[in-house]
């Protein structure tokens, strides 16, 4: 029997449960289960505007379209889900992300002892540096797992998970035809479950490690050019038989945790992996991460360390796509920030080279004191700097002119090079003044490595001031106030933006806001990006018109990013949950 019939039989079995459920007849009554989902459509109604390179679309009409339903009982559930992207939004068809069908669909067994999986799921090994199967849907990032899990809980405190499946690609659903699978086994042991004393004293304690492997048949040579000369060339070939078709990543992990302070690490090892994002190189990877935290009344205090080399992890080794068939994930641990302007400078995690940390300390001055007021001020102090990492290459690339088909180069993880790829130094203070009046100021002085995060751009260095503005008319009516100013003589110059935002609790949100490029060497892209919206929500539902033009720049979700077109036009969401 064909791959695909078993997936249409397992769909329509799902349905089943949803249209007829069993009926349990107990003492207690009749047990239907429950039934939930949720909905969410986002469209749009594409206009061209050359000036800010909004292109003429053939479908002018776009929408992202989704629905999940699931089905409760005890300890079973069950789930579909149907996407709905054949006219996606421009920045999804940009990515490939384009298509329509059934893209998830599970059964799931659990009890005290044992949860059993089958069909597509996700799934995280520690914090992600060997396994993460996640979503992320405004990157359009999906990398669940076909196949199926098992996690046991053999004693409290005590797991162990172990995973096998195929990665999903966007919505090509041939998952028969694929030469890639992913195999993996956690275990994690928390003393502090097992030995309630440690609780008692306020330690937390626990270890865990895991074992990822993915294999990808190897079927075709691959070809490269070896310069045996300053001005000749030869093309040569690694055979697909010296290819690695088994790749493993092992982790150790740990955390330590007493009263205040809690402590966690992470190291991780790749067995040789050539593939196109190292130039095919057999050199090891390796990562680490490392974290600290500290918190008492008033004062919170967090540093944070990551390393990266050579730990870019795929099912396919030819794949290019960052938000495709990626089996792990290296954590941004910089600041995330909600300010319109600098957003487009996020940091992207480099997985092959870079090492940096983030410090951040949040203070509050006491309520009711002369300098914090009647309900306090809050302070947020933060600096991250990250580094690409130093390298030195190896004799016998030097000798052929190419990295490819050595060890590539030799490093330490711990040593960065001069090359800076991102710094943020930021300063936030937030004070209440009344029950009316709230007010918080911010500054952040960037450094950005556009050649390396954007592939052109130099280096950039930036100013930015926001201030936001809350004034609560009563308990139904609110205006809020962003006032943004970036100041810069790289890329593309300073940016001015203001959004005004009026509020009917809880049902009805406006807001207007533009941002103008003033700044910009060329006096004809000193364009305004102008918006505005209206939002109704009721319970878990909301509807949202908006009207206006989008930036062309760079979105970012924990380190993960990707290029966003610029845009002009109307568009509507709608998201409900039930």
């Amino acid at each position: 029997m064909k791959l695909n019939t078993i997936f249409s039989f397992f769909i329509v079995f799902i349905l089943l449960f949803f249209l007829f459920p069993v009926k349990i007849d107990a003492q207690s009554g009749v047990n239907l289960g429950k039934i939930s989902g949720d909905f969410g459509f986002n469209g749009m109604y594409y206009l061209e505007d050359s000036l800010i390179g909004a292109r003429k679309v053939d479908s002018k009409v776009r929408a992202n379209t989704f629905l999940n339903l699931n089905y409760t009982n005890g300890g079973f559930s069950a789930g579909v889900r149907y996407e709905f992207y054949l006219f996606p939004l421009i920045d999804m068809e940009d990515i490939g992300y384009k298509g329509q069908g059934f893209t998830r669909y599970f059964a799931d067994y659990q009890n005290k002892f044992i949860q059993v999986t089958g069909g597509t799921f996700y799934e995280q090994f520690g914090n992600g540096l060997t396994l993460r199967a996640y979503e992320e849907r405004d990157l359009g990032v999906d990398n669940s797992l076909l196949g199926g899990r098992v996690k046991v809980t053999p004693y409290k405190g005590i797991t162990v998970k172990g995973v096998w499946g195929i990665e999903r690609k966007n919505f090509d659903f041939k998952y028969s035809e694929r030469n890639d699978q992913v195999r993996g086994i956690d275990g994690e042991i928390n003393f502090s479950e097992i030995f309630p004393i440690l609780t008692e004293k306020q330690i937390a304690l626990g270890i865990g490690g895991s074992l990822v492997s993915k294999y990808e048949k190897s079927i075709e040579d691959f070809y490269f050019n070896r310069f045996v000369g300053t001005d000749s060339s030869e093309n040569i070939s690694i055979s697909a038989g010296k290819i690695p078709q088994n790749v493993a990543v092992y982790g150790v992990r740990g955390f330590f945790g007493i009263q205040d302070f809690r402590f966690e690490g992470e190291y991780a090892r790749k067995v040789n992996d050539p593939n196109v994002s190292n130039n095919f190189i057999y050199k090891h990877g390796e990562a680490v991460f490392l974290s600290a935290t500290y918190a008492m009344k008033g004062l919170g205090i967090s540093a944070s360390l990551i390393a990266s080399d050579n730990m870019d992890f795929r099912s396919s080794r030819y794949e290019n796509n960052n938000s495709l068939l990626g089996i792990n994930y290296i954590p941004a641990i910089n600041r995330t920030y909600s300010y319109q302007l600098i957003g487009n400078y996020a940091y992207a995690s480099q997985a092959n080279s870079e090492i940096g940390g983030q410090l951040q300390i949040n203070y509050q001055i006491p309520k009711k004191s002369k300098l914090g007021g009647k309900y306090g001020t809050d302070i947020t102090f933060n600096y991250a700097r990250f580094h690409s990492l130093a390298k030195d290459t190896v004799l016998l690339a030097i000798e052929n002119g190419t990295m490819t088909g050595t060890e590539g180069y030799t490093s330490n993880l711990f040593k960065g090079s001069k090359e800076l790829l991102y710094q943020d130094v930021g300063l936030e203070i937030s004070h209440r003044f009344n029950k009316t009046w709230k007010l918080m100021v911010a500054y952040n002085f960037l450094s950005v490595n556009l050649d390396v995060l954007r592939g052109h751009g130099g280096i950039f260095y930036g100013h930015n001031v926001a201030t936001e503005l809350l004034y609560k008319i009563n308990s139904i009516h609110a205006l809020r106030l962003e006032l943004h100013h970036l100041y810069s003589k790289n890329d593309f110059g300073s940016w001015a933006y203001g959004m005004l935002e009026y509020s009917i609790n809880p049902n009805w949100f406006i807001s207007v806001g533009d941002q103008w490029n003033y700044g910009n060497i060329d006096k004809e892209q000193r364009i305004h990006y102008y918006n505005a919206m209206v939002a109704f929500v009721t319970g878990t539902t909301r509807i949202a018109l908006s009207f206006g033009k989008t930036r062309e720049g760079i979105l970012c979700v924990g380190g993960v990013c990707r290029t966003v077109p610029a845009s002009f036009g109307l568009g509507l969401s709608v998201s409900t949950a039930f």
